[in-house]
């Protein structure tokens, strides 16, 4: 596990407050959206390594 700190702007305050609305809690919101855009931060890498031949696989990028 990595460990990371993230530093919100006060201005973006309100805005991920209600984005968050239907979430249990606000770290629980941003704690998804990271590890979301941690996950296609490394396909992408991935993808510019070396073109992947998924064929027959039934996966894709």
């Amino acid at each position: 596990m990595t460990a990371i700190t993230l530093r919100v702007p006060d201005a973006m305050d309100k805005q991920l407050r209600d984005a968050a609305a239907g979430s249990p809690s606000l770290n629980d919101y941003i704690l998804r959206a990271v590890r979301r855009q941690m996950t296609l931060d490394a396909a992408r890498r991935l993808a510019s390594i070396e073109p992947l031949d998924l064929s027959g696989e039934g996966d894709a990028l």
